[in-house]
């Protein structure tokens, strides 16, 4: 009998939440993991919640890492490597309701949530969440780190940077690149290049107070 694969997600937060509609059959989610002392030790969902320890207590077990938010994303790149782990470490989780194209590359610590298609030739990087609903045209590319929330549309042929976070219902035009560090307000349309560390917001998304904290 197949053994399934066991899995810790961190940190204990609402996206480490609906990771739970992701597992497929031949996973399972075994504990929660959190820095934060008055939850460690107690029960969420049947599923009992650890500190960092558990990463040693469990070493076979794979790794799902899903912290950020518009406020914290600048800091996800650092958390993640803080946690020390090798890449093969980490796993990926694709809703079954998600449509992937068999020319899609799709990397490690990968949390795809249902809704979301990805067609032709598209590149998502390793440690990357894509919230419900977001399509990522034709040979379009995410980089590493990087967040992107429910009813995104990044057209064909778009270049998204590291470690950036698109707010909710953006869109982004065919061909336009996003550099690093950008931070993409809700319902932003991008028509144009955006350089790297930008707040930029509106409908054509502008730069709205220089570089993102």
């Amino acid at each position: 009998m197949k053994t399934k694969e066991e899995i810790l997600i961190f940190p204990y937060s609402g996206t480490g939440i609906e990771a739970l509609d992701c597992l497929s059959a031949e996973q399972c989610c075994i504990g929660f993991i959190s820095d934060d002392p008055a939850v460690i030790g107690t029960e969420q969902y049947g599923i009992t919640i650890y500190s960092r320890e558990a990463f040693q207590k469990f070493p076979e077990a794979k790794v799902l890492a899903v912290n950020g938010s518009p406020a914290s994303f600048k800091k996800r790149k650092q958390i993640i490597d803080g946690l020390e782990l090798e890449l093969n470490r980490f796993t990926t989780l694709i809703h079954p309701k998600a449509v992937i194209g068999k020319n899609v590359k799709v990397g490690k610590n990968v949390l795809i949530m249902a809704g979301v298609v990805a067609t032709a030739n598209a590149e998502i990087g390793n440690h990357i969440c894509i919230l419900p609903n977001t399509v990522v045209h034709h040979d379009s590319k995410i980089g590493e780190y990087t967040l992107v929330a429910a009813n995104n549309t990044i057209c064909g042929d778009v270049i998204i940077g590291k470690n950036c976070y698109l707010g909710a219902s953006s869109n982004f035009r065919n061909g336009v690149q996003v550099g690093d560090g950008c931070l993409i307000g809700i319902g932003s349309n991008v028509v144009g290049n955006i350089g790297n560390n930008v707040t930029a917001i509106g409908n054509p998304a502008k730069e709205y107070s220089g570089k993102a904290d």
